[in-house]
């Protein structure tokens, strides 16, 4: 009976909890609407024309066959390394060079395909949701806190743990990962592509409505996203839940003497990484613990990211609790990282916080020209790699004939 209470409750708290937000916009209906327009200005001035390039490219190459050729070339790299196949390199790249939440887009894609399994796409995702370069220097580094030094600091210790948390993740369910041949030759890669490209079938024409078509609709999905969670979390600052939560967990950080405001703030950009930059540049401590803070947001990511990865990997096997839990890890180590970095590149980061001047706030076209640069850069590292791994393969086997 007690457990059937509990079950009941658990089931209710759902509705609860929606019911509160509703009250709370009834309560704000300016502030929510002023919210809502905030969220609407992020997603079509930045996050609409930094990803549409990549989401299309990347359709478009896993059509027409490109993405079994490198992950031929790339398994002997990706293979050892983290227990993934070489189709894991191109998730990367395009995460790594685009940002959220354009690897669980290719990690779903290529699990719904059955190019991996759902144990790959769990080490995958562990390391292949990241931030990019753009948001990291360009809007949190340079727009948010004013101190383009601490852009290289973030920047490395947000892809350094990325590629920690994959080394750790290699590890999990190891027992069922079975390596096959993981040779390398360019007439095996290029029987990937052509057998690749014959199950797709679809035209060139057909293949390009189909990407942009699809691209814009996981957009439109995460513009949502963005929006409702710019109207939460306003609101949840407004009804004092998020100086709540934050002066509860600052009993047990007293002995470390964190200051009460970046403790509010880190508590307020573990809903929305954006404001919580913008919350964190605007405290009055110095700017190693600013840089440590938003390290860890970012690679934390924020529940308005994982609201949109939850919804991206439905039906994908995928375990949520797993990945919310590399995510804290990924947000803890690069938080730790950037410690030693700040001291080696930023020293006087120590001593002081930084003037907050305001958003840098770069127009549609700077993200779209931007965005298309940095496909091309990631594109071009793909190929070198594949090319890289093939002529080391070359090399070793014909050592090894001697």
């Amino acid at each position: 009976m007690d457990g059937q209470k509990i079950t009941k409750w658990r089931a209710a708290i759902p509705g609860l909890i929606a019911f509160i937000l509703l009250l709370s916009i009834l309560a704000y209906p300016k502030e929510a609407y002023q919210a809502a327009l905030s969220g609407l200005d992020i997603f079509l001035r930045s996050v609409f024309p930094a990803l549409l390039p990549f989401f299309i490219a990347s359709e478009i190459m896993v059509g027409l066959g490109a993405v079994d050729f490198l992950s031929v070339l790339l398994d002997p790299v990706m293979g050892p390394l983290f227990r993934c196949p070489g189709c894991s390199s191109f998730i990367w790249v395009m995460s790594v060079t685009s940002g959220y939440p354009t690897g669980a887009r290719l990690v779903a894609l290529f699990r719904k395909q059955k190019r991996i399994t759902a144990d790959e796409a769990q080490r995958i995702l562990s390391f292949c949701s990241t931030s990019g370069p753009l948001f990291m220097i360009g809007a949190v580094a340079i727009g948010m806190m004013g101190s383009p030094e601490s852009g290289t600091i973030i920047l490395f210790s947000h892809y350094g743990a990325a590629i920690l948390i994959g080394l750790v993740f290699r590890f999990y369910r190891s027992g069922n990962a079975k390596r096959e041949d993981s040779s390398v030759s360019l007439p095996k890669a290029l029987s990937a592509l052509n057998e690749a490209r014959k199950q797709d079938g679809r035209p060139i024409g057909e293949l390009m409505g189909d990407s942009v078509r699809n691209s814009v609709n996981i957009l439109l999905m995460v513009g949502g996203f963005i929006i409702f969670f710019s109207v939460v979390i306003d609101l949840l600052m407004r009804i004092r839940v998020i100086d709540f939560i934050a002066a509860v967990v600052s009993v047990p950080l007293k002995p470390f003497h964190i200051d009460p405001s970046l403790v509010k703030a880190t508590i307020g950009g573990m809903f929305e990484i954006t404001m919580g930059g913008k919350l964190v540049s605007m405290t009055s401590v110095p700017m190693q613990q600013k840089i440590a803070a938003v390290s860890f947001l970012i690679g934390w990511s924020g529940l308005s990211i994982h609201a949109q990865t939850a919804s991206i990997l439905t039906g994908t096997g995928i375990r949520f609790n797993r990945y919310l839990l590399g995510k804290f890890l990924h947000g803890t180590i690069a938080a730790l990282i950037s410690f030693p970095l700040t001291l080696v590149l930023y020293p006087e980061a120590a001593e002081v916080s930084g003037p907050f001047p305001g958003t840098l706030s770069p127009g549609w076209k700077e993200y779209f020209l931007h965005s298309l640069n940095l496909l091309s850069v990631g594109i071009l590292c793909i190929v070198l790699t594949a090319a890289a791994s093939y002529a080391w393969n070359r090399i070793r086997k014909k050592a090894a004939g001697r």
